[in-house]
């Protein structure tokens, strides 16, 4: 069970620390905000975007907006991490500052950076801090949260540049890396089709078994699951840019059943297409309204 610490939000920004002390495998997902996670203690594992990578103490993962991710437990099932969902358009001056726009500085410095022990205190009361402001909410909170923002961009940049990032782990060698690849080109090329196991190891001249422990080895994936994860993310897409109905985005998506479109899209977006649209519909009307368009 999670154990919250504390618990805090503010436009554009929300932060929590907790802890767990079982087995907890979190769904593969993405979101358009930038995430940050710092774990004080314990261990954890994550995959991001078809790379692992293992935490502990001091570790700090930062990933990029739409990136598809997921952590869980291995043989170490304590942890003790403080989370950080940021809309980076909130947070204009921290850019400027910065000169460079954070959403890109959490593209450049996107996976996992361990924090030298000596900076590791320094880092969790930055985020102490960030997270007293944020659910206190005293005067000026908002400029000291981007400042402390700041400071901890500056940090991670400059760990970064003595070359003390981490390397992600890779789990399969070249040659089932470039197969896998074919494997994702041809899926993604087939997303509006009824796609079957068989018929795509026919197309590689493969068994079937052996088609689907090399995809899962090499991208962390099982083929179905991908299938599904890029379908999904081209009928967000169409949900956005078109009018089309839900019944034809789903056939359009390769999702012939439109029950079965709505239990997979709410799997992986929290939310059905429907109030995705209704969402995203009304973000681009407050946009235009702010822009006089």
């Amino acid at each position: 069970m999670k154990k919250i610490v504390y618990k805090g939000m503010m436009e554009g920004l929300s932060m929590d620390r907790s802890f767990r002390e079982k087995k907890y495998d979190m769904i593969k997902h993405w979101h358009p905000e930038c995430e940050l996670q710092y774990y004080i203690d314990g261990h954890r594992s994550f995959f991001i975007d078809e790379e692992e990578y293992h935490v502990q103490a001091g570790s700090l993962v930062l990933i990029k907006p739409q990136s598809i991710h997921r952590t869980y437990s291995g043989k170490h099932l304590y942890h003790d991490r403080i989370l950080l969902l940021l809309d980076t358009d909130k947070f204009e001056p921290v850019s400027h500052y910065l000169q460079q726009d954070l959403a890109a500085f959490f593209a450049q410095y996107h996976g996992l950076t361990q924090i030298p022990p000596a900076q590791q205190e320094r880092v969790h009361l930055l985020l102490q801090t960030m997270a007293d402001e944020v659910i206190e909410k005293k005067h000026g909170y908002r400029q000291l949260v981007g400042l402390k923002l700041m400071e901890l961009c500056l940090m991670i940049q400059r760990i970064q540049d003595r070359n003390q990032a981490i390397i992600p782990v890779k789990v399969s060698g070249p040659t089932s890396d470039a197969r896998a690849n074919q494997i994702k080109q041809y899926i993604r090329a087939h997303l509006a089709e009824r796609l079957y196991i068989q018929q795509i190891a026919e197309e590689f001249y493969v068994d079937q078994s052996y088609l689907c422990h090399l995809f899962k080895n090499a991208t962390g994936y099982t083929i179905t699951e991908y299938a599904n994860i890029y379908r999904v993310k081209e009928a967000q897409r169409l949900l956005e840019d078109t009018d089309l109905s839900l019944t034809n985005i789903a056939e359009l998506t390769g999702f012939k059943h439109i029950t079965y479109f709505n239990r997979v899209f709410n799997k992986y977006t929290e939310t059905s297409p429907l109030q995705y649209r209704k969402k995203q519909s009304n973000y681009k009307k407050s946009l235009r309204e702010k822009n006089n368009f």
